[in-house]
């Protein structure tokens, strides 16, 4: 009896760290510089260690396009990976890609 009431006690302590692990965003404790949110509003790592960017000055103008709902896996160039404005050129802002689950630098929207 008594071990059936520890191996039930393992597999809910189990169960509940499995379940705050997967709260944790990640990088925690690696030195993480930026944070950024997902379509779904999650924070996750966006500028890991060992990675330099630019410092953050100011927005660039316009807006981001829509976040796409379906991916082809076709790209005419790799993306440039970014946690904000500043690490992309002007004409281009740092959006949320849904395709590589990461912010990218992209073409600006001015309507």
């Amino acid at each position: 009896m008594k071990v059936q009431i520890l191996a039930a006690m393992v597999v809910v302590a189990t169960v509940v760290a499995m379940t705050e692990a997967s709260r944790v965003p990640p990088y925690l404790g690696r030195d993480c510089k930026h944070w950024c949110r997902d379509n779904n509003q999650a924070l996750y790592c966006c500028g890991p260690p060992g990675i330099t960017y630019p410092p953050f000055i100011r927005k660039h103008p316009g807006k981001c396009p829509s976040v796409r709902s379906t991916c082809t896996g076709v790209r005419s160039s790799r993306p440039k990976f970014c946690p904000h404005d500043d690490a992309c050129e002007f004409r281009s802002k740092c959006c949320y890609d849904a395709c590589v689950k990461h912010h990218v630098c992209k073409t600006v929207e001015f309507y």
